[in-house]
């Protein structure tokens, strides 16, 4: 479920009672609590079921250090940014912790789909990434397994190395 005051389709800015909508994972725009009732917009109810098809697509996707593309390898943020490219969202830089200074920050117990999640795996802040798909799990490009895969964010490595959470798409 996404957030009170968020469209998941668009995030609406109002000036002097005009509406201007941008699209979801624009950098840089301030939310604004949208109107309740008949004058908002309703939430798309495939964002879920959208960005879990396009995460599953790269199920089994080669890791590749620095890699960008789903042919040849990808890294965790290489992965990230064929995800964000697939949903039509705003280009991500290729490096997690790069990706960590986007967005705005969630703590978990109000994570939603779509959401990053960072950790520390190399004994650096925000050093890998990966996409929360809901039911506490998440993709990413995992280095160990030398593939794209599914984890569980109740997984004591990743409770252990967790950094924080990112709303960067909206």
């Amino acid at each position: 479920m996404r957030a009170i005051g968020l469209v998941v389709g668009a995030l609406l800015l109002s000036a002097n009672a005009w509406a201007q909508e941008l699209p979801v994972g624009s950098l840089n725009a301030a939310a604004v609590p949208v109107k309740s009732g008949a004058d908002s917009a309703p939430a798309s109810p495939s964002w879920d079921q959208r960005l879990k098809r396009i995460a599953s697509d790269f199920m089994g996707t080669r890791y590749r250090l620095g890699g960008s593309s789903q042919d040849t390898g990808l890294d965790c943020s290489g992965l990230i940014k064929q995800i964000w490219q697939r949903l039509g969202l705003a280009d991500l830089p290729h490096q997690a912790a790069n990706m960590a200074k986007l967005g705005v920050p969630v703590q978990l117990r109000d994570i939603q789909v779509g959401d990053l999640i960072f950790f520390n795996t190399t004994g650096k802040q925000n050093s890998h990434v990966g996409v929360y798909i809901g039911d506490g799990r998440f993709v990413h490009a995992s280095s160990v397994l030398k593939k794209v895969t599914e984890n569980s964010l109740t997984e004591r490595y990743y409770q252990k190395t967790f950094n924080g959470i990112r709303r960067v798409a909206g």
